[in-house]
């Protein structure tokens, strides 16, 4: 009887240690576009904070030095100035331009320009292409045991699958990310309107070639669900008091005229990669997910398939709103005393 109390007890122990083990993410953004982005970035960093997660890289989908020298400055003020980052050298698109008021939108861009924040970059030049950088983080780590969370364009994922053997692994990039990575959760269609969504529409080959190429599961949290959940603004004003002239409130700020609610439309990939077991959501039945020639999405249930997308309810969103503001309201650990 003592010898199987001894055992159970290892085993429960060592249960213990496989479910504390932090998810190795992998962060693939378009900073500098939509605001929520921003958001979704101080929750990775909380997650850090917390041991739940460990942030590898974060690659910026945008060509703009703004976006990584925006993710600089986010990386050193919350205490993780090491975290390497990648940029997409090769991007279909210049910045965005509202024609109504011929104002760029790029929060980025203009932040980073109008305020002085510490960076540990020191030639904006030398940072890797996105897709470098993720064969360089993937070769180094065990096998499946990556998550991917993308909110931006396909753009750097899709060269991962084009990429051939390197100095980083002899594999092509198909078979790398294969190999290492878990799932991708990813932020991107419309599939019950069946509309052009942003991330899919700014490089619409690349979309095409990642969501039918990519060789692990793929969970979509799209447009539909994002735009029903509201982080609410008075968030900006109450939880980032702890710097002056924090780039998240900034960027706020400058993206539309404050007071405004933003929906959860990254944020939500990043919670449920991070916190898969949470209730945050219910998944849909496999399914090949498909994109017509105008960027529209479409959702075909197919058993065979490793497609997936989230659902949630009225209860899950409350929930969701509540942890995202718990998380956004908490000061990092690098300011605690």
């Amino acid at each position: 009887m003592k010898r199987i109390l001894l055992a159970l007890v290892a085993i429960f122990a060592f249960a213990s240690v496989e479910a504390a083990k932090p998810i190795k993410i992998i962060f693939d953004t378009d900073m500098g576009n939509d605001v929520d982005d921003v958001i979704a970035l101080d929750m990775l960093y909380k997650y850090q904070d917390e041991g739940r997660i460990d942030l590898l890289g974060i690659l910026s989908s945008k060509r703009e030095g703004g976006s990584v020298k925006f993710i600089d400055a986010m990386n050193v003020l919350y205490g993780y100035p090491n975290i390497p980052i990648g940029i997409a050298k090769i991007y279909p698109e210049e910045g965005y331009v509202d024609t109504a008021t011929s104002k760029r939108l790029n929060y980025a861009d203009w932040v980073v320009a109008n305020y002085n924040y510490k960076h540990t970059v020191k030639d904006w030049d030398s940072i890797p292409d996105g897709y470098k950088l993720l064969r360089k983080l993937l070769a180094k780590e065990e096998d499946h045991s990556v998550v991917v969370v993308a909110v931006g364009f396909s753009t750097n994922l899709a060269r991962m699958m084009e990429s051939q053997g390197d100095e980083f692994s002899p594999l092509s990039g198909k078979e790398l990310f294969a190999q290492k990575v878990e799932k991708v959760v990813i932020m991107a269609g419309n599939f019950a309107e069946q509309k052009p969504e942003y991330n899919v529409r700014k490089d619409h080959f690349a979309a095409v070639k990642f969501y039918s190429e990519c060789p692990v599961p793929m969970y979509f949290t799209d447009y539909r669900l994002g735009r029903t959940i509201l982080y609410p603004w008075q968030d900006i004003y109450t939880g980032y008091k702890y710097v002056e002239n924090h780039p998240c409130v900034k960027a706020f700020e400058y993206y539309s005229k404050m007071p405004y609610n933003r929906p959860l439309w990254d944020p939500t990939a990043v919670l449920f990669a991070a916190e898969p077991k949470g209730g945050y959501a219910s998944v849909s039945k496999a399914g090949m997910v498909q994109v017509d020639f105008k960027s529209n999405t479409f959702f075909i249930e197919d058993k065979g398939s490793n497609r997936h997308y989230y659902i949630v309810d009225d209860k899950q969103r409350a929930k969701i709103i509540r942890r995202v503001s718990e998380l956004t309201l908490r000061t990092p650990k690098c300011y605690q005393k």
